[in-house]
């Protein structure tokens, strides 16, 4: 397995473009990784605001620096949201969808993380899985000839909580091009990684890694690797049993320590980038 981080880890959850793409991609090469998760959004880094060249330079710049583009990542289904009963607003997320799916395919990233739906007392849940997943088969055959894997990232979205109904979701799509992004972090303070890392076997596109404290139990107990409750030597043992070998993704951006009282970024995203650069590599036995 390899070591990779997502963006937001380095520079905060909103790129205002004062740090060039380009020399953030020289901190993932700094702090330890062998690659790293590109990230896009309704800002600056919408799909549509980054040219042909743009995408290019992205690649280039990686390449020059012995870096792979594990995966493309986006908060946007949070807000376009795939399984919603509003059909408008469905178009808008199909839309960007294919968008994110093109740029995923220029900068050479193999798997584009989708949350794909977001419950709402508004819409009946059985509702809501069959417009989910209606919407990802329409994206399946994009993500086909782009030759992009969709991964569906289990989030906290009040929507397919458990590993048996998350199999049957993606089995129900039907797509080797719709798998599992797994986000371990995400899991603990729900269920067992290992329940969901078996039962998803075959099907992981990607993971997603960062820990998490149960004794705070909401959405303040994430934490960087190594200072929470997760069984570290068990999830990789699991991973490793299952047969997954693709990249081990740290999302842990500055704010999860909760001693930090206010992060700075870039120097505060750089620091904890290589505490966890380090942390992987002890529990994978590179140190």
């Amino acid at each position: 397995m390899k070591k990779g981080i997502n963006l937001w880890s380095l520079i905060g959850w909103k790129y205002t473009g004062d740090t060039p793409l380009e020399k953030i991609i020289e901190y993932v090469k700094e702090t330890g990784y062998d690659g790293f998760e590109m990230i896009c959004d309704l800002n600056l880094l919408h799909p549509d605001k980054l040219s042909k060249e743009d995408r290019k330079k992205i690649v280039e710049k990686a390449r020059s620096l012995g870096l792979e583009i594990s995966s493309l990542a986006s908060g946007v289904f949070w807000r376009l949201n795939l399984g919603s009963a509003d059909e408008n607003l469905r178009k808008q997320g199909l839309e960007y969808l294919k968008k994110a799916l093109e740029l995923a395919h220029d900068i050479e990233a193999k798997v584009l993380l989708v949350v794909p739906a977001v419950a709402s007392p508004d819409i009946p849940y059985d509702k809501m899985y069959e417009l989910s997943k209606k919407s990802l088969k329409e994206g399946a055959k994009w993500a086909e000839d782009l030759g992009v894997v969709i991964g569906v990232e289990n989030v906290w979205n009040k929507f397919l909580y458990s590993p048996l109904e998350f199999r049957r979701f993606i089995d129900e799509i039907g797509s080797d091009y719709v798998k599992a992004y797994l986000d371990i972090g995400n899991v603990l303070n729900l269920g067992y990684p290992e329940h969901w890392i078996d039962l998803l076997a075959g099907k992981i596109a990607c993971v997603h890694v960062k820990d998490f404290d149960l004794n705070v139990g909401n959405i303040t107990g994430f934490r960087h690797i190594g200072k929470g409750n997760m069984d570290w030597n068990k999830v990789i043992e699991r991973l490793k049993k299952v047969g997954y070998d693709y990249y081990l993704v740290v999302e842990c951006p500055p704010e999860f320590d909760p001693e930090l009282k206010k992060a700075k970024y870039p120097e505060d995203g750089i620091k904890y980038a290589k505490l966890n650069s380090e942390a992987l590599d002890k529990i994978l036995g590179k140190r």
